[in-house]
């Protein structure tokens, strides 16, 4: 966690095309949300660590989107290009695998612009052994 939050601290001074999709996945949350990436991590029953049962909110379910887009390419370690044209992001370069993480990062980046005023704070750090419900099948 340590790493993780340090990682995140990181993201202000890290240039865009630096490796290390982590990196560059929480810039992208920052450029389309104002907000610290961390305040997506640890949040619901899908952002983050853990992931279960059925999804809490608009944002949690982004969460569990971002999880099957990836196609087999790990977005949290596949380094990838990435340019902004504006305020939009344009992934760029590279192979398959690492256009398919950014496209992966890009939408669930845009995804949580879209529901920032449905974010629930109570969310935040939910316990994943509070998630109920059955497991979305898709």
């Amino acid at each position: 966690m340590k790493l993780l939050v340090l990682l995140v601290c990181l993201v202000g001074l890290v240039p865009v095309d630096v490796d290390g999709s982590a990196f560059q996945f929480g810039a992208m949350i920052k450029l389309k949300t104002g907000k610290n990436p961390l305040a997506y991590n640890g949040y619901g029953c899908y952002c983050g660590l853990g992931g279960g049962k059925q999804p809490l909110d608009a944002t949690d379910w982004h969460c569990r989107s971002h999880r099957s887009s990836s196609r087999g390419c790990n977005p949290v370690v596949v380094p990838y290009k990435y340019s902004i044209q504006g305020s939009q992001i344009v992934c760029g370069g590279g192979s398959t695998c690492q256009t398919t993480a950014c496209e992966c990062d890009k939408a669930a980046a845009e995804c949580f612009k879209r529901t920032l005023g449905t974010y629930n704070k109570s969310y935040k750090n939910y316990l994943n052994l509070r998630c109920r419900g059955s497991r979305p099948s898709c």
